[in-house]
């Protein structure tokens, strides 16, 4: 296909994936609200969202991406493909471990993927020493790269230690807790705040924030980060709640900048990607002022579950909706859509004078940004059946937005080929 490079099957992948991710979460979002939260398909279908969904596109972009942000001519070779199928092929049998029950599984699986991650790193951290520049995003990449990797290690360690039993600790909510932490708040959340700085003033047009507050943001961000990992082994509800704080001040600044970042864009004609950091924003500074009272004591919910809806948040608030709402600015996705579907040529893509805004995805922005504000406050009142129309609301959603992303531009192009074939002939 025109337009393809070695990281597009990573983004594919997890397009045609997403339908599942959503069929997974209808069918354990009650459990999740009523407090199972370590049940062997809630466990799943964590790893599917966290893994099959988020990790493979960020390593897909990333792998793009990274180069450009540092001033690197390279595109990702068959190295990345060879790395993908060592990572899908790990995520695979770890998801399937937990749906089995299989023990030995969940530990292979588990290594798997950190092999798939740790070649990963070194494809994308390869590039550091040729770099032109190093913009300060770099730095929150890098950084979230490396907390990638710790909660892939942590991980397989709880893996075989769920054998061998050589760390008890690693399966008490301490180790589950630090797992998380590594890799929602180190891995995802500092991988999207950072690539958002470089990001959105080029799609937004405004460039007077620069890097706005983004040092200490990463700075309140990493305090964050040690004050609950330090919480989770001390089990002192005082560090929790200072970390939980540091996050919120992160929180608030960063909400304050995309505020301002698409608050001042230049083009106002609709567009998709604005619509999802609108809904970011919003998410955002709402949940920064109920984890911040949960900190001085003023939200009272039990530590665990604040948690558990905090990280359902993190996924479904945070991390997804960047990536739906980013995926329709990538490139390959936009040039696949108007080559195939409108006969457009490559070189009119850049050039088109409206925003990417079709019908079905609004339909598919309203239900997935619905299914996100739910979903975390069904855990926090405990409401099992907020919990499922969550699950539900989102597997719609994600239905719409498969289609439109993969299936509607695939029979474009066979039937542009076909005519093509024919007009030869």
């Amino acid at each position: 296909m025109p337009g393809m490079t070695a990281a597009i099957p990573f983004m594919a992948a997890a397009v045609l994936l997403l339908p599942l991710l959503g069929a997974g979460v209808a069918w354990i979002g009650g459990r999740v609200a009523a407090g199972d939260h370590r049940a062997y398909p809630v466990l799943a279908v964590n790893h599917l969202a966290t893994l099959a969904w988020g990790t493979l596109v960020a390593m897909g972009a990333l792998h793009q991406m990274f180069p450009a942000v540092l001033g690197v001519s390279a595109k990702p070779g068959r190295g990345a493909l060879v790395q993908f199928a060592i990572t899908t092929t790990g995520i695979a049998v770890l998801v399937a471990g937990f749906l089995a029950r299989r023990t030995l599984w969940i530990a292979v699986g588990g290594t798997v993927t950190w092999v798939g991650i740790t070649v990963f790193l070194w494809q994308v951290l390869r590039r550091v020493p040729q770099r032109r520049r190093w913009p300060l995003p770099a730095t929150g990449v890098v950084v979230s790269l490396v907390y990638l990797w710790l909660a892939a290690t942590w991980g397989a360690m709880m893996g075989w230690n769920w054998i061998r039993m050589f760390w008890p600790a690693l399966l008490t909510h301490a180790g589950i807790g630090v797992h998380a932490v590594l890799g929602l708040v180190g891995w995802f959340c500092q991988l999207i705040i950072s690539v958002s700085y470089y990001l959105l003033p080029r799609f937004t047009g405004n460039r007077q924030i620069g890097d706005g507050r983004l040092a200490a943001i990463l700075w309140a961000t990493n305090v964050g980060i040690a004050l609950l990992v330090a919480a989770a082994f001390s089990a002192l509800g005082s560090l929790a709640r200072a970390g939980t704080l540091a996050l919120s001040v992160a929180g608030a600044l960063y909400a304050a900048d995309l505020r301002s970042f698409v608050r001042g864009g230049t083009d106002r004609r609709p567009d998709l990607t604005n619509r999802h950091w609108w809904a970011i924003t919003t998410m955002m500074a709402l949940q920064t002022v109920v984890a911040a009272g949960w900190a001085v004591g003023w939200v009272p919910v039990e530590g665990r579950r604040a948690a558990v809806a905090a990280a359902v948040w993190v996924l479904f608030g945070f991390v997804t909706p960047a990536i739906l709402g980013q995926l329709y600015k990538v490139t390959p996705f936009l040039i696949w859509h108007y080559r195939y579907a409108k006969g457009m040529s490559a070189a009119e893509v850049p050039r088109l004078q409206a925003p990417y805004h079709p019908t079905e995805g609004v339909l598919a922005f309203w239900l997935t940004t619905a299914a996100a504000a739910l979903f975390p406050i069904a855990v926090l009142l405990q409401q099992p059946i907020a919990g499922t129309v969550a699950g539900a609301l989102l597997l719609t959603g994600t239905l719409v937005f498969a289609y439109l992303m993969a299936a509607s531009w695939i029979g474009a192009a066979v039937r542009t080929n076909l005519d093509g074939a024919a007009g030869r002939v």
